[in-house]
């Protein structure tokens, strides 16, 4: 007996079966809208990065000092004592914020002293006394700073001030842990 050649699927269904192994398949992991909105936050990352490496901020230097006479009229200049070490590279025309007080000033280095004094050294020649001698600790370096505005001698004359003096500057990302030192300033 013979029996009729006969397919099990339809003629269509075969050909659409073709066409479909035909076509490349994307796989889909994300939903286009995440996807989108993970390559805009990595592109505002990496723009932060590059904001980051490129981008400097100011480093100081501190120190305590006191306000003086100067030598021209009823203004007066500040003496500031700055810790010695290697970090202390001052240089005269750097701009410094001083606080005399509750009063902020800003000024600019006139002079710097190039030789380290001991604190009694410090002291003599500054006359410091009573609780002014706290001020001088350790071997300093004397930086000389003019007040860009008018600081009257007859009423600051004496006081005590805290000083920040810029001395350079770094990369905003040398202040991260581990990456400051891989990537120095």
């Amino acid at each position: 007996m013979h029996v009729p050649k006969r397919q099990i699927f339809r003629e269509s269904a075969i050909q659409h079966y073709i066409k479909n192994r035909e076509k490349d398949v994307l796989l889909r992991i994300l939903p286009l809208p995440m996807a989108v909105f993970l390559w805009v936050l990595l592109s505002i990352l990496f723009m932060a990065g590059l904001f980051a490496w490129n981008e400097r901020i100011p480093t100081y230097v501190g120190g305590a000092g006191i306000v003086q006479n100067s030598n021209t009229g009823n203004s007066s200049i500040a003496v500031v004592f700055l810790p010695a070490g290697p970090p202390t590279t001052v240089q005269v025309g750097e701009p410094a914020r001083v606080q005399i007080g509750s009063l902020q000033v800003q000024g600019t280095v006139t002079k710097v002293e190039t030789t380290i004094m001991s604190p009694d050294t410090t002291r003599t020649q500054f006359q410091l006394q009573g609780n002014m001698t706290s001020l001088v600790t350790q071997p300093s370096l004397i930086a000389l700073v003019r007040f860009d505005t008018t600081v009257p001698a007859s009423v600051y004359a004496g006081s005590s001030l805290s000083a920040q003096i810029e001395v350079g500057s770094q990369r905003i990302l040398s202040q991260l842990p581990w990456i400051g030192q891989l990537i120095g300033n």
